[in-house]
């Protein structure tokens, strides 16, 4: 599976770090436009386009793009051939120009610029990957506004200690239809996922911003998350190429306080198929259920458990590579020490619609960032990442 980068006119809500003890403030304006492309065939692009342009400042393009394709090897097993397109880092801008006409009424946007992209090519069937330069790429993309324009907006603080960062991001959208061509690799694509907006952010942060994990709690509960992936390369080629497990478990508010174990893991491996030839592997299981979750004082250890059945997806190449189906009951294990100090979030957001009215939500968390461990089954391993929290109602 290819992760696809598509761009939604939603806010962002990073914020700058400050001198240590002092206070920074910071206000962006800027118009955007962004054409984003879904994939309707096998081998075909998706991803986005997107320009920038800064009040008072300079216009910038972003581009990522990605196909992927099911191939046939030598040895007769079936791989994955991909190729990402994209601009080197956030903004680029070189050689130039880069330029982005778009009205004040958000109804229309010509976006076109000259850029550097970097494409990388994964053929697959364990051929090497390759990254090369496409110089000067000509990037063009037309936005239609097809919705009224809306409203949206974001109040939010996170805080740690005497760290705080607040901030006030707004933004004037309209939905659309858009057109996107990439130097000679798409021309003229349509595409009805498209948007223009107007945005004003504001941030102030006295301290080091805070980094905060991303809420594990379901609104009133407590709840801890751990992920784990790791490659392998065999002795001798055969065996577990790439395992991952992720294991979230959640306690409800009260009354009921209803805990549940949700899970999953994949398993890759390269297996001998007795004929001479070799074919993957997958092995993909994925469940919830009841399980018992408890956490320590200041979100400072998490501990979770159940035994949880299963739906396990298994795809053999050696006969075939048809995806077969069945249960299987497996113990699930979380156990999670924080590793940084306690983030409290909480924001408010509001949206208004023209004939709809208004929209407004209030929300909070408490959130800090732990290691530990995390097992599905035999799939078990130090998480890559990992969370406990709690959330206001």
């Amino acid at each position: 599976m290819v992760a696809l980068l598509l761009i939604a006119p939603t806010l962002s809500t990073a914020a700058a770090a400050a001198p240590p003890g002092g206070t920074q403030l910071s206000e962006l304006r800027y118009y955007q436009a962004a054409v984003n492309l879904f994939p309707e065939t096998d081998g075909a692009y998706a991803g986005a386009v997107s320009f920038r342009q800064d009040v008072k400042g300079e216009a910038t393009v972003d581009v990522f793009l990605s196909r992927a394709a099911t191939i046939s090897c030598p040895d007769l097993s079936e791989d994955i051939a991909t190729t990402t397109i994209q601009t080197e880092g956030r903004g680029s801008r070189e050689p130039g120009p880069v330029e982005l006409d778009i009205g004040h009424s958000l109804e229309e946007a010509l976006g076109h610029a000259v850029v550097d992209l970097t494409v990388t090519d994964s053929p697959g069937c364990g051929e090497p990957e390759s990254v090369s330069v496409l110089p000067a790429q000509d990037v063009q993309i037309t936005v239609t506004g097809t919705t009224p324009r809306f409203f949206t907006g974001i109040g939010g603080t996170t805080s740690s200690g005497s760290d705080r960062s607040s901030g006030r991001f707004y933004d004037f959208s309209r939905d659309g239809t858009g057109t996107l061509s990439v130097g000679s690799l798409i021309v003229g694509v349509e595409s009805p996922a498209a948007f223009l907006k107007f945005a004003v952010e504001r941030q102030r942060t006295h301290g080091e911003a805070p980094v905060a994990p991303d809420p594990v709690a379901p609104p009133g509960g407590t709840g801890a998350r751990g992920d784990y992936s790791a490659e392998f390369e065999p002795t001798g080629g055969l065996g577990v190429l790439f395992e991952d497990a992720i294991v979230q478990a959640s306690t409800s508010s009260p009354p009921e306080r209803a805990t549940t174990v949700s899970a999953s893991s994949l398993t890759v491996e390269l297996v001998d198929c007795g004929d001479g030839t070799t074919a993957i592997r997958e092995q993909f299981v994925v469940g919830s259920g009841p399980g018992v979750l408890t956490i320590g004082r200041k979100l400072g250890t998490a501990t979770a458990s159940g035994s949880i059945q299963f739906d396990r997806f298994v795809s053999d190449g050696c006969q075939g590579g048809e995806p077969v189906t069945d249960t299987v009951v497996l113990p699930v294990d979380l156990n999670l020490a924080a590793s940084a100090p306690l983030v409290r979030v909480s924001d408010t957001r509001w949206q208004i619609r023209p004939g709809e009215g208004a929209e407004r939500t209030k929300g909070w968390y408490l959130g800090r960032e732990a290691t530990g461990t995390v097992a599905v089954g035999a799939v078990a391993g130090t998480t890559n990442l990992a969370a406990i929290g709690s959330s206001g109602p």
